[in-house]
């Protein structure tokens, strides 16, 4: 337990105190010690890495903070169900599709490259916009088939299927609607029945706006 207490007292004192005590050629530097009887002491201890190290540790330490620092955010996101200073913003989204991909029957597409998303209603893990308030919307999608491959994608609205957007071969199908939604209803745009390609590379893309409350 002494010589926890005294590696410990060297700890902060070496931080606090390094650059007084420190030898001109930054090798050594002299740390005043009690003993058990409160006699001074005197250890010299190599400090030549010490700058070293410490730079290690804040560099750690704020790596740490920017990894931690977004989940904090996100998870108060999803439990208060909007981010903090943005939930009188008009919602307003437009995301698009990176890749080329097959889509399974009645899948859901999910456009994963957001480039707009006020108040934070699109999910780019799901594909789905959830109304963040009630009012008249303007929904918009543009589908793109791939070679030699029809594409028959649906608009959907909770659990009902709405306008189809069709494309043949690297031609693209485009709906535009405006709907009425309730705070809390769902939009997304789901494949139909059966496997077809879809064309990415930003080329399919869904976006939608409030228009008025």
């Amino acid at each position: 337990m002494v010589l926890r207490g005294i590696l410990l007292q060297f700890l902060v004192i070496t931080i606090m105190k390094y650059a007084k005590g420190q030898n001109s050629d930054n090798s050594s530097t002299e740390i005043p010690l009690l003993d058990n009887l409160n006699m001074p002491l005197v250890a010299l201890f190599d400090t030549t890495k010490l700058n070293e190290v410490l730079r290690a540790a804040i560099k750690k330490t704020v790596d740490i903070m920017n990894e931690i620092i977004p989940r904090i955010k996100q998870a108060v996101i999803n439990d208060i169900g909007y981010e903090p200073g943005r939930e009188n913003e008009r919602p307003a989204f437009t995301a698009s599709l990176t890749s080329h991909k097959y889509l399974a029957g009645y899948e859901v597409i999910i456009f994963d490259k957001v480039w707009l998303n006020m108040s934070g209603a699109y999910d780019n893990d799901t594909g789905v916009f959830t109304a963040p308030k009630t009012g008249l919307y303007s929904i918009s999608t543009t589908v793109m088939s791939h070679h030699n491959s029809h594409l028959h994608c649906f608009l959907w609205k909770n659990n009902e299927r709405m306008v189809l957007a069709f494309g043949n071969d690297f031609s693209t199908g485009t709906l535009n609607v405006v709907m009425v939604l309730k705070k809390s209803d769902t939009v997304y745009v789901k494949h139909a029945a059966g496997s077809e390609r879809i064309f990415g590379d930003q080329r399919s893309t869904f976006s939608g706006y409030l228009i008025t409350e």
